[in-house]
């Protein structure tokens, strides 16, 4: 069975595993490239304030992330891949918050956490997050 602490980790460890690509020092290209990759530095920092034993924590943690990201400008090749990652974060906070005034035996808690998952797996997240990654490996030096 999964507890409330290995769903919250979970979830926290794949939002980290995206967001590091964001945590780029320095850009090449215009300048407006060049903030958009400066403000990934921040999420790294956002995401550190997950506690993945305390789901009210964590949905907290990422309503934070999710201005940071609303306020990220990102360049027009990736806009729409931004929302949907943005998107999906915002559904992760408020899931996070959601289970975390529920019973984590109970059956709606499984169902929640298990809706988040496959929200997160979902062919249009992981598409986003691709597309992301790529135009970041390709325009932000780390």
């Amino acid at each position: 069975m999964t507890n409330r602490k290995n769903v919250t980790k979970t979830f926290g460890g794949l939002a980290t595993a995206v967001l590091l690509t964001f945590s780029l020092a320095a850009c090449s290209g215009d300048a407006d490239v060049k903030a958009f990759c400066e403000t990934g530095e921040g999420f790294e920092d956002s995401m550190n304030d997950v506690d993945a034993s305390d789901p009210a924590a964590a949905g907290e943690a990422f309503d934070k992330l999710v201005t940071e990201l609303k306020a990220a400008k990102a360049p027009e090749a990736i806009a729409a891949d931004w929302t949907t990652l943005t998107e999906g974060f915002e559904n992760m906070g408020e899931t996070l918050t959601a289970l975390s005034e529920l019973d984590p035996t109970a059956d709606d808690y499984m169902e929640k956490a298990t809706e988040l998952s496959d929200s997160l797996q979902s062919t249009d997240f992981q598409t986003a997050a691709d597309n992301v990654e790529k135009w970041t490996t390709e325009n932000c030096k780390a």
